[in-house]
């Protein structure tokens, strides 16, 4: 199997190349004789995984946004109509979006796909190999770095990737205070229930939020529970009052 992965206004290095401008994408060309699905041998299937996110883990920032996926099949007609050895596009395509997340991969989760597009187009008979040509689309606004990238419960089971430095007193001091405003909207949320207008939902909705059981790819001492992220303050002599305190003398 051949890869070769090309960006637009961005590298793997940064999610952009030209800051003004938000329109990113990663093209993701891979050649092969064998189609995988979701049948395959998980042998095959591993393997698959492996070599995208071989090349995907040179990436030193992840997206956390919406992104638009387009997956190109270029196959051979007469083998796609008369053989059972192509299956449907939704099959094949399966084991190739999981390869996309995790900290190896540039997503956090296949929950982030906002549209999806695959096709399927006969191939040259120049070629031996089947080519997939996968498109990622994304605005890189919506972006983290993977170092020091951790993930934070902000309610219930829900939890928000966020970068900061575990030793540094004034990163822990922002992220305190970042979680106590969205304690804060949780608790004004609840108060609207009793209107019609979906007020609440503007309160709690965000992209940035991802539930526990979407984060299987990611390192789970890197996944704080809030008593955790609380002890770790707590360590550091940091609580949300002489936060409180020091924003209103600064203020005044």
């Amino acid at each position: 199997m051949t890869i070769k992965i090309t960006t637009s206004n961005c590298d793997v290095k940064k999610p952009y190349a030209i800051e003004e401008l938000a329109d990113s994408s990663i093209e993701i060309q891979l050649g092969f004789e064998r189609i995988l699905s979701t049948q395959s041998r998980n042998k095959f299937i591993d393997e698959l995984k492996s070599e995208i996110q071989g090349e995907l883990q040179k990436f030193d920032w992840i997206i956390c946004g919406k992104i638009q996926l387009e997956i190109h099949w270029y196959l051979d007609k007469v083998e796609r109509q008369e053989t059972d050895k192509v299956g449907d596009l939704d099959n094949i395509s399966k084991p190739l979006i999981d390869s996309l997340s995790g900290f190896n991969g540039v997503l956090i989760d296949d929950s982030q796909i906002n549209s999806i597009h695959s096709t399927w187009i006969n191939k040259s008979a120049l070629l031996t190999d089947n080519i997939v040509r996968i498109f990622i689309h994304f605005n890189n606004d919506y972006t983290l770095e993977k170092k020091n990238l951790y993930f934070l419960q902000t309610n219930q089971a829900m939890y928000t990737p966020l970068n900061f430095d575990l030793t540094d007193a004034d990163n822990l001091k922002d992220i305190k205070l970042f979680l106590e405003v969205s304690k804060f909207k949780t608790a004004m949320a609840s108060s609207f229930n009793s209107l019609n207008a979906n007020v609440d939902s503007y309160l709690i909705y965000s992209e940035y939020k991802f539930h526990r059981t979407r984060l299987n790819g990611f390192d789970s001492k890197n996944i704080f529970i809030k008593e955790q992220f609380d002890q770790i303050c707590k360590n550091k002599d940091i609580n949300i009052d002489t936060i409180l305190s020091s924003l209103n003398k600064a203020s005044s």
